[in-house]
């Protein structure tokens, strides 16, 4: 790792956060041959063939594949904080909803690969997932409602098909349908649906020690706000004419990028935990950031 008090420019942040990037790639492709003999997904898969019955086909394999696509997406985001580093002028503004994003997909991965301990860890897992599917599906169904009512059959369809599958391999299934505003009381197999804020604060308590207010900094910043506004910018008059600026400042450029890395580097480390894999491209990346980006917790910054 490179000096403690080291503060790249946003290029140079941007080419670190691309090799992060790649590295999350290389570690990826080993998925492909399925999780390690031994690993936790193996032991996991296993597991819930014996405990559920054969409701939902590849259900012991859904937390894995569902984390793994949501890591996928994490690295997209990342990517276009690359983009938006970049940029001439470059805008901080731009970068905390990609930010703020890649937290709630990490939310997500934390939940649902979430070390679980007590009876049926595995079952339990299973469950997890079928409630993030078939919450999804919930969701897609009322929006389109909105807009296109054939597409809202087909996606209530699909739910329906799903809970009645669900109801196959638990006989806790608790999922009212009215609004989706009910979705945060559906249960099933004894778990519960998280939100996206506590599935966030999840994350944060397992891979930092120093993690706190941090979704709700991210949340201030990417809302509309005129205090957020505010605090960013800086009025230039020209012909008496007031307009505003957001420069760069330093030390939350560095913030906003070391956040959005170390989200992507923690989500793929659990990911390679979970299935056995290999993760030194994720320790080469490692090598090659300023020391304290590894050594601290992401202090809320703002």
């Amino acid at each position: 790792m490179t000096g403690a008090e080291e503060k790249r420019d946003a290029v140079a942040l941007a080419d670190l956060s691309d090799l992060l990037v790649a590295a999350w790639l290389e570690v990826a492709r080993q998925a492909g041959a399925g999780p390690r003999p031994g690993s936790a997904a193996a032991l996991d898969a296993a597991e819930a063939k014996r405990e559920l019955p054969a409701g939902v086909p590849n259900a012991e394999h859904a937390a894995g594949y569902m984390a793994g696509r949501m890591v996928d997406a994490i690295a997209l985001l990342l990517q276009s904080l690359g983009t938006q580093l970049r940029a001439e002028p470059m805008v901080p503004l731009a970068v905390w909803p990609l930010v703020r994003a890649e937290l709630e997909y990490a939310g997500r991965v934390a939940w649902l690969l979430e070390p679980l301990t007590g009876s049926a860890p595995a079952a339990r897992r299973v469950a997890r997932a079928m409630l993030e599917h078939a919450s999804a599906l919930q969701r897609e169904k009322y929006t389109a409602s909105k807009h296109s009512g054939p597409l809202a059959k087909t996606y209530k369809r699909n739910r329906d098909e799903l809970l009645r599958r669900i109801g196959v391999l638990f006989s806790e299934v608790h999922t009212p349908l009215e609004t989706p505003d009910q979705i945060g009381d559906w249960r099933i197999g004894g778990e519960t649906m998280i939100g996206l804020g506590k599935a966030s604060d999840l994350f944060l308590s397992q891979n930092f020690t120093k993690g706190s207010g941090v979704y709700d900094i991210l949340s201030d910043r990417s809302h509309p706000s005129v205090m957020s506004l505010a605090s960013q910018s800086v009025a230039e008059e020209s012909e008496g004419v007031t307009s505003w600026t957001y420069p760069a400042d330093p030390e939350v450029l560095d913030f906003q990028v070391r956040l959005g890395c170390l989200i992507l580097y923690k989500s793929a480390h659990t990911i390679s935990a979970y299935y056995g894999l290999n993760s030194a491209p994720l320790e080469r990346w490692a090598d090659e950031t300023p020391a304290h980006w590894l050594d601290e917790g992401p202090r809320a910054t703002s």
